[in-house]
């Protein structure tokens, strides 16, 4: 009788043994599902990461086109200007030219001078600054410009060498501008944009 107690105890024993290690897992069978989800979570980082950058880059390259293309509508506004005298007495025109700088003036109030407001302005690169010189003193009109080179040409289209501007000023009809804006974008990124334009000095 107390030998089969016995049996029944060891094989009811052996039975939960067997449940117990069938139910847990080993440590080695820890360590691989650990290494699968470090895999995992792995890779899901890494994705949202690109997206991440993907997604300020794209910011930032809408930013920068933006500001550059109103920045460059301003500049092109003022200075079809350039020479404006209705009344023939103002003497306006072309102040100033260079391959960075171009300074000019315009009767914009058909008063006969060039004294008043917005009469005479400047748009030159200083550092990495476009600025906007008028009677206010000097304004940012636009950050981050890598490269402002301005190209003048006669009234047959050619263009003037930067040697001989200062003696050709009243030569010139038409500007061409090359702008470029560069920003960070995110990691080990850079955004450029850069416009070429021409505009025309109708009262030259």
């Amino acid at each position: 009788m107390t030998m089969n107690g016995s049996s029944d105890t060891r094989f009811r024993d052996s039975k939960f043994s067997r449940c117990f290690s069938s139910a847990g897992f080993s440590m080695v069978e820890m360590l691989l599902v650990l290494g699968a989800l470090a895999v995992l979570f792995g890779a899901i980082y890494s994705g949202f990461e690109r997206l991440s950058r993907s997604y300020t880059a794209e910011n930032v390259k809408a930013g920068t086109q933006q500001s550059a293309r109103i920045g460059v509508e301003t500049m092109l506004q003022d200075m079809r200007l350039t020479g404006l005298n209705p009344l023939g007495t103002a003497g306006a025109g072309v102040v100033a030219a260079t391959p960075t700088s171009f300074q000019f003036t315009a009767d914009v109030n058909f008063d006969g001078d060039v004294d008043d407001p917005f009469e005479n302005i400047t748009y030159r690169l200083s550092g990495t600054n476009l600025e906007q010189v008028n009677h206010l003193g000097t304004e940012v009109l636009l950050e981050n410009v890598t490269a402002l080179a301005y190209t003048y040409f006669d009234d047959t289209g050619t263009a003037i060498p930067p040697a001989n501007l200062a003696a050709r000023l009243v030569d010139i009809r038409t500007v061409g501008m090359t702008l470029t804006v560069s920003r960070p974008a995110g990691r080990n990124q850079q955004v450029s944009r850069t416009y070429n334009t021409q505009v025309r000095c109708r009262n030259m």
